[in-house]
């Protein structure tokens, strides 16, 4: 497994655009769009109002914003998500205990 480059802790708060080609886990507060070329991680504690476009997308804490991911989004059991997932067919995980408000939208290859 990949290690993550890009990290905001718990007592950070950010706001913009971001973007990388490493692995990005966001366990503060963060408002804006987020993409990158590996895998976003919201941790537990992390809270994210904003996009995030990644080929796997991992939520353990808060996300207001549309998921987008070319592989694979994982709900954990404590993640609360407002907005819409968009997967390929069979790229979504979740886990019981989980809320997700929105509209689950799969993508299929024509």
């Amino acid at each position: 497994m990949k290690l993550v480059n890009g990290y905001l802790g718990r007592d950070l708060q950010l706001e913009g655009s971001l973007a990388s080609k490493d692995s990005i886990r966001i366990d503060g507060s963060y408002v804006g769009s987020i993409s990158s070329k590996h895998m976003v991680i919201v941790g537990a504690s992390g809270k994210v109002k904003g996009q995030i476009d990644a080929p796997v997308i991992r939520v353990d804490g808060w996300v207001e914003g549309n998921l987008t991911a070319t592989n694979l989004v994982a709900v954990m059991d404590k993640a609360k998500i407002k907005g819409n997932i968009i997967t390929p067919v069979g790229g979504l995980e979740m886990k019981i205990g989980s809320e997700f408000v929105g509209k689950f939208i799969t993508n299929t290859a024509d």
